[in-house]
């Protein structure tokens, strides 16, 4: 657990008031101004002009581009009206953890963790006994201040700041020590697949029509092109960047993970179990495809037969296999995807469905094409989230690779990563290669795991669910299902306001010059033992604001601002992503983290202006045209043209 400065911030007028020295009565007035203090404040106008490189430098406008940038409000009625502001609480007030810790060795405490009755705190280190009238040992929680009745040994009271308490053993039976986790690969082959883009120069791939093209060439057709195509360039398919990444990534984990399980699922108007390549495929089709438990039943049972090798014995079959795969027909994203979950929880905690689509899924369970109503948009959101509990149960991580100018409604499939650990990208099909090693790469620590932070009863979080908050806002508590290797994550907090500080009684704020703040972490280790960490840590206090910020740590802070802004973005809130990052940037700039911060925020700035103009465009061609699928005899080439110009050619006639 680390904070991102020294010193937690609060406001001494608030204090002042609250210990009777000034005016106990202006205490909204403080409270505002404590806010205001702390609120960062940016415009539309701002961000429009705002350069990811260089904040003085207006960003250009291409003058070919009939779209205006996204979040411009033009002014309109008096002059001078202000644009949109995006207000914004910024500090140094933020505490992270890496789940790295839970691979760090720490000492197994004796006897059965102690929890406070009332806001669960866990007796730690820092903790204090004393024994009433009736020589009974009690426990005052230092986070609630609750008076809880203890029974400790000498030997059992915590002497670290990081104990581990395992609740439930390992079970006797363990898994053979060379079997590695399971990968499946679920691929998109519907029809939207075989879109093509230009290239310059020479795409070495096997698959498509490459392959199709340069046989041609050996019998004396090299120097001719097809229609549309140039010297010098090639065509290359979505299709052929998946097959090729696939079979590129299959080679490097049979060299760098022999024993690993790898299989492939692929899914258009049907789902095929492909498996580990060395049986034949097994194919789920018509109704089957409507049906969840049908469909979680049968491949999990396949999956005995499918996926018995490990990818040092199947990577030939498997590249053999990809040889075979073409696109056609819909996008039964839901069923594929189930069918690849049923074979990967067969294999151990830790594995892996990786999902690989550019469409919007449209057929069976989990179609997102008519969930337009609220009812429809529940259902359809209800089952992908049960997807991810049932995954995060078996320790399997999802993560969803979205290919960009496609529309797969990435929001409505967020919790698919978000309660495995997993991750949802949109990228260039020629840069897939990077980020299915990334995803690759990401090794389980831990899996079911759940994140408890207890802060201080005078101190609340801010800018977090308020689902995942209680007791009165200073316990959060936020399911993580995977945890991996590396992976941070982070909180903010403040003083809480006025009308709730009045009410605590208990509370000598003249002593308070710490706070404490407790991370329990529970999860399952790989080797299926249930156990409980926790963390315990003071923080000084402080009024000066100048101070906390020269005592802060940046690292931590900017890897709060990037996690905060990518998950703004994967909720479809670009806009917002964009100011948070604004805000932040001014924050950091000028540390020496600001270099590092800049090289990762400048990226996701831009793709997030780059995905509002998209969006913007995809509307303005919705609302303009009529969708062309196939020609009609009868309208002959007005199908093809803005449903205002067909409606004038009508007229005229």
């Amino acid at each position: 657990m680390g904070f991102a400065s020294s010193h937690a911030y609060v406001s001494k007028r608030k204090i002042d008031a609250l210990m009777g020295i000034g005016d106990p009565n202006n205490l909204a007035a403080i409270n505002e101004e404590e806010q205001n203090d702390s609120c960062a404040s940016i415009s539309d106008e701002e961000l429009d002009n705002f350069n990811s490189d260089n904040e003085e430098q207006k960003a250009p406008v291409d003058p070919n581009n009939p779209i205006k940038k996204p979040g411009r409000r033009r002014k309109t009625g008096k002059e001078g009206e202000e644009h949109k502001k995006h207000k914004r609480e910024i500090d140094t007030n933020v505490v992270g953890l890496n789940f790295s810790v839970l691979k760090d060795k720490t000492a197994v405490a004796t006897g059965d963790p102690v929890f406070c009755a009332e806001c669960k705190a866990m007796l730690n280190a820092h903790s204090k006994l004393t024994k009433n009238e009736a020589g009974k040992q009690i426990w005052n929680c230092e986070f609630c201040l609750n008076a809880n009745e203890v029974q400790m040994e000498e030997e059992e009271l915590p002497k670290e700041d990081q104990l581990m308490y395992v609740l439930e053993p390992a079970p006797k039976v363990k898994n053979d020590k060379n079997e590695d986790i399971t990968v499946m690969f679920c691929i998109d082959t519907s029809g939207s697949m075989c879109h093509s883009q230009t290239v310059a120069g020479k795409f070495a791939t096997k698959y498509g029509k490459n392959k199709e093209m340069e046989s041609l060439k050996k019998l004396g057709y090299g120097s001719q092109y097809t229609s549309g195509e140039i010297a010098g360039m090639c065509y290359i398919s979505r299709m052929q960047c998946v097959l090729t990444v696939i079979e590129n990534q299959l080679r490097q984990l049979a060299i760098g993970a022999p024993k690993r399980k790898v299989g492939i699922v692929t899914f258009n108007n049907e789902v095929t179990l492909i498996g580990d390549g060395r049986s034949a495929p097994k194919t789920y089709a018509g109704d089957r495809l409507n049906d969840y438990e049908g469909l979680l039943k049968a491949s999990q049972e396949d999956a005995a037969t499918h996926m018995t090798k490990s990818v040092e014995d199947t990577e030939v079959d498997l590249v053999k296999r990809l040889e075979h795969i073409q696109e056609s027909g819909m996008t039964a994203l839901g069923p594929g995807l189930t069918v690849a979950l049923g074979a990967a929880i067969k294999g151990t905690p830790g594995s892996k469905v990786i999902i690989c689509t550019d469409g919007l899924a449209n057929v069976g369970i989990g179609s997102l094409e008519h969930a337009k109503d609220k009812t429809a948009v529940k259902k359809t959101r209800d089952f992908y989230t049960q997807i991810g509990a049932l995954a995060k149960s078996k320790g399997v991580s999802i993560s969803v690779v979205s290919i960009v100018a496609s529309d797969c409604r990435l929001e409505m499939l967020s919790p698919l990563a978000g309660l495995t650990g997993g991750d949802i990208v949109k990228v260039d099909p020629l840069d897939l290669g990077t980020d299915f090693a990334n995803i690759l790469a990401e090794n389980v620590v831990a899996s079911n795991v759940e994140l408890r932070v207890n802060l201080h009863k005078t101190f609340t979080f801010r800018n977090e669910d308020s689902s995942l908050i209680s007791k009165n806002g200073s316990v959060l508590v936020k399911p993580i299902g995977n945890a991996i290797d590396g992976q941070e994550v982070s909180a903010e907090y403040r003083l809480k306001p006025e009308d709730e500080l009045v009410k605590l009684a208990d509370i000598d704020f003249a002593t308070v010059t710490e706070i404490p703040f407790q991370v329990q972490i529970t999860y399952c280790s790989l080797d299926g033992a249930k156990c409980v960490r926790t963390l315990t840590k003071k923080q000084n206090i402080t009024f000066e604001k100048d101070l906390a910020k020269k005592a802060a740590n940046f690292q931590v802070l900017s890897v709060h601002a990037i996690q905060q802004a990518a998950s703004l973005a994967q909720k479809g809130d670009y806009r917002g992503a964009q100011a948070n990052s604004a805000h932040w940037k001014k924050l950091i700039k000028g540390s020496e983290e600001y270099s590092n911060f800049k090289n990762n925020i400048n990226p996701l700035y831009e793709a997030l202006e780059k995905q509002q103009v998209e969006d913007m465009q995809q509307k303005e061609q919705a609302r303009g045209c009529l969708l062309y699928t196939s020609p009609s005899p009868r309208d002959g080439l007005l199908s093809r043209m803005p449903s205002s110009a067909c409606k004038k050619k009508k007229k005229k006639k």
